[in-house]
């Protein structure tokens, strides 16, 4: 079937439609001074690479959230040299990231388009009250006809048990749907696994680490084209 005729869209958040980036950027900021310890460019970069590699490790499986939460500041910590207490940090990361929601350059406009051609789903790994906290924030929790969150289900992606918890709830099928997301670690390969079409939000240029899309798009107006049938980078 062709991308065109699918009308139920399973749609990632962070990094697809939500700056992450800009929220989490905030959110330490506002901890750190918390703390009375210095934020600069520099150290949110190191912050990054240690938060994007433990959340790595949780999409494999290596651990748990909780340990997850904990174990990105004291890694942080340590890699700064500094000593703070790794909880309370978290904590304050966390509640600030909650009510701080920012979304991605295009990405309500193309939202609205997106819902206009049908029902949108939101999937996403995720903390509950972040991720409803940001779309309350922002607004636009009422535009999808369903939000699945990691957290409420047991699973994230990309394990296949996350698209079916997604499928069933949903009433659909995978031939009715197709994924869209940024990762190709998380979405596009949960997609993979689970049989689902996918198009790889492509906008940073990434390789595809193994995953196989069904499409590539580099911007909101490619994903449409391709929804829409007028053509698109298939692979």
């Amino acid at each position: 079937m062709s991308l065109s005729l699918r009308k139920n869209f399973l749609l990632d958040a962070d990094e697809t439609i939500l700056d992450f980036v800009r929220s989490s950027k905030e959110s330490l900021r506002y901890a750190l001074g918390e703390l009375s310890l210095a934020y600069s460019d520099a150290v949110y970069a190191v912050y990054k690479r240690i938060n994007d590699g433990i959340w790595a490790e949780y999409e494999r499986g290596e651990i748990t959230k909780k340990q997850l939460q904990v174990q990105r500041f004291s890694r942080f910590f340590g890699q700064l040299g500094v000593t703070a207490d790794a909880e309370r940090a978290n904590e304050l990361y966390f509640g600030k990231l909650c009510r701080t929601g920012f979304l991605l350059d295009g990405a309500r406009e193309f939202l609205c388009e997106l819902c206009a051609l049908g029902r949108v789903y939101l999937i996403t790994n995720g903390t509950p009250q972040a991720q409803y906290g940001r779309l309350d924030a922002l607004g636009i929790r009422s535009l999808f006809a369903g939000i699945f969150v990691s957290d409420e289900i047991g699973a994230a992606k990309p394990d296949p048990r996350f698209f079916a918890y997604v499928l069933e709830h949903a009433g659909l099928s995978a031939e009715e749907c197709v994924v869209i997301g940024d990762s190709p670690s998380s979405d596009i390969a949960g997609a993979n696994a689970a049989g689902i079409p996918c198009i790889w939000f492509a906008a940073k240029g990434r390789r595809a680490e193994g995953a196989r899309p069904t499409a590539v798009a580099h911007s909101y107006a490619e994903i449409l084209s391709l929804l829409r049938g007028a053509g698109g980078a298939a692979v």
